[in-house]
């Protein structure tokens, strides 16, 4: 959000909103000095706890997904189609159509990592919720267990997912 100084103006909701709109966080203005001193201070700490504690080779891919090695290279579209049921056109029709969406917007990396995460909790027997918001209009989504809402049998519009 802009002020009428065409100034950004930070609280929670505008830093989430800001990063995921790709603004750079240095364009914020903080209503209290203190507060970015602290943010600054807490992000610094944990910059160089991290590189002590991890070493110069594994903190540089801290950039990239913190996810074991062998999801970086999965095959999605392989892995995706294995959950589908033979012969159901409609199920084949809308994964890849969904598959090309995904890969045309470059998410592939996004679907790597909610594999991983998905595996994971399963393998912990950990419990995760039903679905919330546009998730629930993906079906490839659906598939992998992100949610447990039938975007296909409730005929929900992926565009509402991909906005």
């Amino acid at each position: 959000m802009l002020d009428k100084h065409n100034r950004y103006i930070s609280d929670e909701n505008t830093g989430i909103d800001m990063l995921y709109k790709g603004i750079e966080l240095s364009k914020a203005e903080f209503g209290n000095t203190n507060d970015l001193l602290k943010f600054q201070e807490l992000a610094q700490d944990l910059d160089v706890n991290l590189l002590k504690i991890l070493g110069e080779d594994d903190y540089d891919r801290i950039n990239t997904y913190n996810i074991p090695e062998h999801y970086f290279s999965l095959d999605v579209k392989e892995y995706v189609r294995k959950l589908v049921s033979e012969g159901d056109s409609d199920q084949i029709g809308r994964v890849e159509m969904e598959l090309t969406e995904f890969e045309t917007r470059n998410l592939f990396p996004v679907l790597r990592i909610l594999i991983y995460i998905i595996e994971t909790m399963r393998k912990h027997k950990l419990v995760w919720g039903v679905g919330r918001g546009s998730s629930v209009a993906s079906y490839v989504l659906y598939l992998l267990g992100v949610h447990k809402v039938d975007s296909l049998k409730h005929n929900l519009d992926i565009k509402e997912f991909l906005k």
